[in-house]
């Protein structure tokens, strides 16, 4: 069964990195919808209108000219074989019209590309980004360059320590989909969880050996449980990390170690002062990544946009 990919296009761009992304896929995996957004407050009164009636999408006679520039920038991607349709689409809230958008196509994922905006800019306006990648439900790739990922790692970033149901199985869709991904570039995957041990900085300073002996045992309970994780999707032990610190530092050290095209995690939707001030660890890696970043969901996660 072919998989159903929304591509949503920046007319800014110089390069396209959505573009890029379906070329670093073999023809035959996934059927592709470009699409172009369009801001209803650009939009002149009577194409409005017609948006509205049309549910979204931009009357053809009132955007010819944005659809014939898109087709141009596909066409030469269904020259090598790529099913793809383009639409032109209008948007109140780009990021609520995205979500919208890949519930009607029951898309499997969306490729987007990523804008790094700083905390100060996303808690002011409400990114697009930091918004999908609270409330959108279908898995997110965020895209950082339009330089080719093909055959470079892929890093599952995991939480070895998770003991609650919800978050093991966050871990099992991480290593999932960084598999599937790995395979489809001709690739390699890489298991990298970071870890504190600041729960052992209060301890009495006597107990020096009985606290290393404590930081010993953890670290080598902790790598246990990774090895058996990344066998159960065939990563190499010395692709397996372990690294003390905090997550995004960890997780962004070792890509550019690596150069890895794909950082895949998992993410927990935050809301109100919460998810602004204490912020989220996905966003934090978004922030400063140099690879894409493919942000997961659990399986039962609903979306405030569209919860059907």
């Amino acid at each position: 069964m072919m998989s159903t990919i929304l591509v949503v296009i920046d007319p800014d761009e110089s390069e396209h990195g959505g573009l890029s992304r379906i070329t670093s896929m073999p023809v035959d995996v996934a059927d592709f919808y470009v699409e172009l957004y369009v801001e209803r407050s650009s939009t002149p009164l009577r194409e409005k209108w017609m948006a509205s009636a049309a549910g979204h999408e931009v009357a053809p006679q009132t955007t010819n000219h944005k659809l014939i520039w898109l087709e141009s920038l596909v066409q030469p991607l269904r020259d090598l074989g790529y099913a793809i349709e383009t639409r032109v689409i209008v948007f109140d809230r780009l990021y609520e019209t995205i979500i919208q958008r890949a519930a009607v196509l029951h898309a499997d994922l969306i490729f987007k590309p990523l804008r790094q905006h700083g905390f100060l800019r996303r808690a002011l306006f409400s990114a697009t980004d930091w918004n999908l990648v609270r409330c959108c439900p279908v898995p997110l790739l965020l895209i950082n360059h339009a330089n080719a990922i093909h055959a470079k790692p892929v890093i599952a970033a995991v939480d070895v320590d998770a003991e609650d149901v919800a978050h093991k199985e966050l871990n099992q869709i991480v290593l999932s989909q960084a598999r599937q991904l790995a395979d489809l570039l001709n690739s390699t995957v890489h298991l990298v969880n970071a870890y504190s041990l600041s729960a052992y900085i209060g301890l009495d300073s006597t107990a020096d050996q009985l606290v290393y002996q404590a930081i010993q045992l953890k670290q080598k309970n902790q790598f246990k449980s990774a090895l058996s994780m990344a066998a159960k999707y065939q990563i190499a032990a010395d692709q397996v990390h372990l690294r003390e610190g905090a997550a995004d530092i960890v997780i962004n050290d070792l890509a550019r170690e690596i150069d890895a095209g794909v950082i895949v995690l998992g993410t927990v939707a935050r809301s109100g002062i919460s998810g602004l001030f204490i912020g989220n660890t996905a966003e934090s890696i978004m922030e400063h990544t140099q690879s894409d970043v493919v942000a997961m969901k659990q399986s039962d996660f609903i979306s405030s946009i569209c919860p059907c």
